[in-house]
């Protein structure tokens, strides 16, 4: 079917083909007049009959070629439209088919951000509960780690005080073994000195009965209530270097006589044991012949 535009395109053509064929016989006709009527001369109707004949056929041979020249204008005209419409319709087709396809990759595109917004998301929360998982890890290995700290320092408190108390121990059995053997020196020591003390006492008697021995009374004076300190001393042979009243009795014959009764005994009796000798070295006994 025709469009507009073909239709007035082929008017236009028409209108100027006639135009061409009316210009054509305007043209042949004035042609023949002036060669059929030289001045003097008569018509030539054979000739003009052939001339008039000619012209048409030639004019019919003109349109004939026109219209054919103008159809296969027209023809290529209609093919290049034809052409035209069908680029305008295969691009309309591909801008549809392109528009269509970009509607499709926007779309797919818009699935695919959404997609990867999900995953990243995703992503995102497992970083998340990664990190927190790590956290708390680290969290767990500090914690175990302070516990081994102060479970090392407890150890080592623990450690430094059962060592202060094994020392204390130590120090305490040291201690009443230092306790047991002062007590067994005492003991020894106070066996020793009562056992001193028992030799002292014993040859204290020898020696007082030794100068009861060499007393003499003097006559007229009852001396049975009478007592005087003596100091004495002695040589370590026993002899007697020295005796003196400390205390007297009151009554100066007595004192003589306890005097002259210490030297006249002399050499005393002493022990061998210089722990008991060095009791006697320098002494002092009350002289009492009534306790005798």
């Amino acid at each position: 079917m025709r469009s507009r535009s073909d239709k007035m395109s082929f008017g236009a053509a028409l209108g100027l083909h006639l135009l061409l064929v009316i210009l054509l016989v305007v043209s042949f006709d004035k042609t023949i007049k002036i060669a059929a009527m030289p001045s003097g001369a008569a018509e030539p109707k054979q000739e003009i009959i052939e001339a008039v004949m000619v012209s048409k056929k030639t004019l019919q041979a003109e349109v004939a070629r026109l219209e054919e020249k103008e159809e296969k204008k027209r023809m290529l005209e209609l093919e290049r439209r034809k052409e035209l419409e069908r680029q305008e319709q295969a691009a309309k087709q591909k801008r549809e088919k392109e528009e269509a396809l970009a509607i499709e990759l926007k779309k797919k595109n818009e699935e695919l951000k959404k997609q990867a917004e999900e995953l990243r998301l995703v992503e995102e929360k497992k970083e998340k509960a990664r990190q927190a998982k790590i956290k708390k890890e680290q969290e767990e290995i500090k914690k175990l780690q302070r516990e081994k700290e102060e479970l090392a320092a407890k150890q080592k408190a623990a450690e430094k005080q059962k060592q202060k108390i094994d020392q204390e121990k130590q120090k305490q059995k040291e201690k009443e073994l230092a306790e047991q053997k002062l007590m067994q020196q005492l003991q020894q020591e106070q066996d020793s000195l009562l056992a001193v003390k028992g030799e002292v006492d014993r040859y204290m008697m020898l020696l007082a009965n030794k100068i009861h021995q060499n007393w003499r009374q003097p006559i007229g004076f009852d001396f049975s209530q009478m007592k005087c300190l003596v100091l004495v001393k002695l040589l370590p042979t026993g002899e007697v270097m020295d005796v003196s009243i400390l205390k007297s009795s009151g009554n100066l014959e007595f004192d003589r006589s306890t005097e002259v009764a210490v030297r006249k005994a002399s050499p005393l009796p002493m022990s061998d044991d210089p722990n008991v000798a060095k009791n006697f070295r320098e002494f002092e006994f009350t002289f009492n012949p009534g306790a005798a």
